[in-house]
C-alpha cells in the first residue's frame, strides 16, 4: 500500500475513547478532513435558528436538521441554548453561509480555533453565544455528530483513494490549472447550507461539506468534494465565459459547467471500472429543475471538450453561440 494512502487510512483509527480526538480525520488527495467542533456548533446553530422560523420566511439559507436536537435538557441548559438560537436567528440566520456580510470570515475563524475562541473576527455577543452553547452542544450532541462525520469521511477516504490520481489530473487539463500543492481545509458538518457544501477561496481554498445531506452518500461524495475543489480551480474558464459573453445571459453558466464537467470526469472514472454512476446534476433533477436553459448546449458542446476533440476556446465560443 502507498504510503500516501497509508497515513490517510491510520488517521482514521479512533484516539482511546478516554482522549480527545484530533479534528484531523483523514488527508487523501490534498483533502484535509476534519470534523471540527466549533464549524459544528455554528452550523447547528444556524440550522436551529432555522427550524425555530415559521414556514413562508422566505428561501431557507440551512438545511434542515438531520436528526431533532433531542435531550433532557435542565431548565438553566434549555434556556442558554435557545438564547443561543435566538441570537443566530436574529443576527446570523438571515446571511447567506458563503456570501452573507462576515460569514466566510466567521467560518474560517471557528475552523482554525482550538480549545478557545478567537478574539477577534466574532462579536463580543456572538462569542458569548457559542460560549454559553458549548457545554450543552457537548454533552448532547457533539459526540452523536462527531461520529457521523468520520462514519461519513471513512467511507469517502477509500473512495477518493481509489480514483484520485486520474481524476486530479484531468480536473487540471480541463481548468489548466495545477491540481492544489498544499492542502485543501474540508470542514465535514452535521448540518450545513441548503445546498450541502460550500467553498471559500479566501485566503485559501476551505470546503465545508454537511455528513448529513443524503444525496451526498457513496460514490456522490466524491464527486461533491472534487465539485467544490474545482471552485479553486475554474477561474480561467469562468473568465474566458463571461468574456465571451458578448451580452448574452450567461449568469450561472460557469457553475452548470464546473457542475457537469466534475461529474463527468467521476463518471468516466467509474464507468472505466464497471461502475455505474449517474453525476449529480441528473441524480437529484438539479439541472432541470435550476438551469433548464443550459442544459443541451452544456451536453452538445462542453462534452468534446471534456473528451479532448476541441480546445478550450473552441468550446467555450460554441458553447455561447449555443445558448440562446
Amino acid at each position: 500500500m502507498p504510503a500516501a494512502l497509508l497515513v490517510s487510512l491510520l488517521l482514521l483509527q479512533a484516539a482511546p475513547p478516554s482522549a480527545p480526538q484530533p479534528s484531523l480525520v483523514a488527508e487523501v488527495s490534498r483533502f484535509q478532513l476534519h470534523s471540527a467542533f466549533w464549524p459544528n456548533l455554528h452550523h447547528t446553530l444556524f440550522a436551529a435558528a432555522w427550524a425555530a422560523r415559521p414556514p413562508g420566511q422566505g428561501r431557507p439559507l440551512s438545511a434542515p436538521l438531520p436528526e431533532p436536537l433531542a435531550g433532557e435538557l435542565s431548565t438553566e441548559e434549555r434556556a442558554a441554548w435557545d438564547a443561543a438560537v435566538q441570537y443566530y436567528d436574529r443576527e446570523l440566520a438571515s446571511r447567506d453561509l458563503l456570501f452573507g456580510d462576515g460569514m466566510t470570515e466567521i467560518n474560517v475563524a471557528l475552523a482554525s480555533a482550538g480549545n478557545d475562541l478567537p478574539e477577534s473576527v466574532l462579536t463580543p455577543a456572538h462569542r458569548r453565544a457559542l460560549i454559553a452553547a458549548e457545554p450543552i452542544y457537548r454533552k448532547y450532541w457533539w459526540t452523536m455528530h462527531d461520529r457521523a462525520n468520520r462514519a461519513w469521511i471513512a467511507e469517502a477516504v477509500p473512495r477518493v483513494t481509489e480514483v484520485a490520481p486520474e481524476i486530479t489530473r484531468r480536473l487540471a487539463e480541463l481548468y489548466r490549472t495545477p491540481w492544489f500543492t498544499s492542502g485543501v481545509r474540508v470542514d465535514v458538518v452535521r448540518a450545513g447550507i441548503a445546498q450541502g457544501a460550500y467553498t471559500s477561496n479566501e485566503p485559501a481554498t476551505h470546503i465545508t461539506i454537511s455528513s448529513g445531506n443524503s444525496s451526498y452518500s457513496s460514490w456522490a461524495s466524491v464527486e461533491m468534494l472534487y465539485h467544490e475543489a474545482s471552485h479553486g480551480l475554474i477561474d480561467q474558464i469562468s473568465r474566458r465565459i463571461r468574456e465571451e459573453a458578448h451580452g448574452k445571459d450567461v449568469r450561472n453558466l460557469w457553475h452548470v459547467v464546473l457542475f457537469y464537467s466534475a461529474g463527468e470526469v467521476v463518471r468516466q472514472a467509474l464507468a472505466a471500472r464497471k461502475i455505474d454512476y449517474v453525476p449529480y446534476l441528473y441524480a437529484t433533477g438539479l439541472l432541470d429543475r435550476a438551469w433548464p436553459q443550459f442544459r443541451g448546449p452544456v451536453e452538445r458542446e462542453w462534452q468534446p471538450y471534456i473528451d479532448g476533440q476541441v480546445t478550450l476556446e473552441t468550446a467555450v465560443t460554441r458553447l455561447i453561440a449555443a445558448i440562446p
